[in-house]
């Protein structure tokens, strides 16, 4: 539950600390001494949006803090270990606000995002506002209010993940379905292109060969001359053969190394020379032995490199690049055949998660169907209380149309209510007055407030355009809440006042130059002070005194 709540610089706080109890507490004070600033501040320090007109003039920052009891809230005691943030058992939460427009959050000393403070919110605090019955009338607060008395909670996140999950399917098979009609085409002529590279058997190595055996036969004339005019030089030519010169120098100098050691080196370089010589008129020899003329191949080694750049023109690459070609458009056509295969999983996972998110929905119905007559009953008891003896409430829940659902399932829930004897059930926001609606939802928040799991619940003004014994059975209302659950009502009812187990009276006071705000915790006799002026105005009588002081003593009866 809520401990404390300090407030520093917002607005026309100056510095205010509060300190709550367990039970029923009301805030009570005159219109515009800021009883519902309180509110707005606990909501700035649960997450709300902030703004920095609402910084104190002459201020630089507002502060605002609160403390949370865990001992009875073990849901937030969970998650703040779950989160990392949790600190001996205590919940202190704190937000600031700069006048350059900076907002912090902070969790027990550690500064955190605004969204970790709305979910300390969710789970600790409900806040219930006095133009709550105005938002009653829309389908989607209707089917809240149904799935809150359900517990539907854990389901409808169940369902939500599910939804998302398969919304996010859908849109990729929709992609990769747009994406298979256009690339038919494109795989079509794939698979001619790579069946046209795959019959010529291309490799980097094949190519080069072509290459260089078209240039050895368009040259075969100028070679095999060539190769015949140097054996000829090197060995054949009887008068000026290299091989012989070279033969008869290394002979004479053999002869003459004994008496000119200095030889030596000329005499083994000359060998060398002549063996090599030898060797390369063998080589020679061998190559005119298998060399000829051969116009055939030749024509059809052109034609075969005729294919090769026809293909190399059409992709716009060279030949030799062809290899390469042939790997690329390879990859690409598996990789659209996968394609169709990862088109078929998604299409079974789409249909898998939709059958999963319509039992899920299923489950929603049936029991959004079991709650809507006994909540329906429980309603209709609560608003004869309140000054609509002959009126009843129906929920009807329906499927939604075309067999559709969302992440919210697959219902349409209409709140149906009946104010007069003999009237049938019509549609909330046609068939209620301004005055019946604010009662019907004052009903709703009071008995739906007992079944949520939050401890706190506050309830500010929600009480407006009431009076008499009706706010006398609100009244009972709340405090019978309060025996389950802290709740904390700002009104202007005495009746309503007078069933609080604590009362605090804001009070706003005017100085020369500023305006400040101060609370105070009343006792019995300034609650009967407080109640009173609330009965009889600025003049106060004994009379009135005394009716406040027997409306305090029946509410602790």
């Amino acid at each position: 539950m809520l401990t404390s709540l300090s407030v520093r610089n917002l607005a026309v706080v100056e510095d205010l600390a509060l300190a709550f109890d367990k039970g029923m507490t009301s805030l009570t004070g005159e219109t515009g001494a800021g009883k519902s600033m309180l509110v707005d501040a606990l909501s700035l320090v649960l997450g709300d949006r902030a703004d920095s007109n609402m910084i104190r003039h002459g201020a630089e920052r507002a502060e605002i803090e609160a403390e949370f009891q865990l001992d009875q809230n073990l849901v937030l005691r969970d998650w703040l270990i779950e989160q990392e943030l949790d600190d001996e058992g205590q919940c202190h939460l704190r937000r600031t606000i700069s006048r350059d427009g900076r907002s912090k959050g902070y969790i027990n000393g550690r500064t955190v995002p605004l969204t970790l403070l709305r979910e300390v919110s969710e789970r600790s605090i409900d806040i219930h506002g006095q133009h709550a019955h105005q938002s009653l009338v829309r389908p989607q607060t209707q089917r809240e209010l149904l799935d809150i008395v359900a517990h539907n909670k854990p389901l409808l996140d169940e369902l939500k993940t599910a939804y998302k999950s398969w919304q996010k399917d859908k849109q990729q098979l929709a992609e990769l379905q747009q994406q298979s009609e256009e690339q038919a085409g494109r795989q079509e002529l794939l698979q001619y292109q790579v069946n046209e590279l795959e019959a010529l058997e291309l490799t980097d190595d094949s190519i080069q060969n072509l290459l260089l055996e078209q240039a050895q036969l368009a040259n075969a004339s100028q070679l095999i001359t060539t190769a015949e005019s140097s054996l000829h030089q090197i060995f054949d030519d009887e008068q000026a053969a290299a091989y012989d010169i070279l033969s008869h120098a290394l002979s004479e100098l053999q002869k003459l190394q004994d008496f000119e050691p200095r030889f030596a080196a000329a005499v083994e370089t000359l060998g060398a020379a002549v063996i090599n010589l030898d060797e390369t008129a063998g080589e020679l020899r061998h190559y005119l032995d298998s060399a000829e003329l051969d116009p055939a191949r030749l024509s059809e080694i052109e034609q075969q490199l005729s294919i090769l750049h026809d293909l190399a023109r059409k992709h716009h690459v060279e030949i030799e690049q062809l290899p390469q070609l042939y790997v690329g458009l390879s990859d690409e056509l598996a990789q659209l055949a996968n394609t169709d295969v990862t088109l078929t999983e998604l299409q079974k996972a789409v249909k898998t998660k939709e059958a999963a998110c319509r039992d899920i929905c299923q489950q929603l119905y049936q029991r959004r169907s079991a709650a809507a007559g006994p909540l329906a009953e429980e309603l209709t008891a609560s608003i004869r209380e309140l000054a609509i003896p002959a009126g009843s409430i129906q929920f009807e829940v329906s499927a939604l149309p075309d067999d559709k659902f969302s992440e919210f399932g697959s219902d349409q829930v209409k709140l149906l209510v009946a104010t007069n004897p003999g009237q049938p059930a019509g549609d909330l926001a046609k068939v209620a007055s301004g005055g019946e609606l604010a009662r019907i939802s004052l009903a709703i928040q009071v008995v739906t407030a007992g079944q949520r799991s939050v401890p706190t619940l506050i309830f500010d003004e929600v009480d407006v355009g009431i009076g008499g014994r009706v706010a006398e059975v609100v009244g009972q209302h709340l405090r019978r809440l309060a025996s389950s659950q802290q709740v904390i009502c700002i009104t202007h009812l005495p009746q309503v006042a007078a069933q609080a187990h604590h009362q605090l009276q804001v009070s706003k006071k005017h100085l020369s130059d500023s305006t400040h705000i101060t609370v105070d915790r009343l006792d019995k006799s300034q609650r009967v002070e407080e109640i009173a002026r609330m009965l009889g105005g600025v003049n106060l009588t004994q009379k009135t005194r005394s009716h406040a002081e027997e409306m305090l003593d029946q509410a602790q009866q």
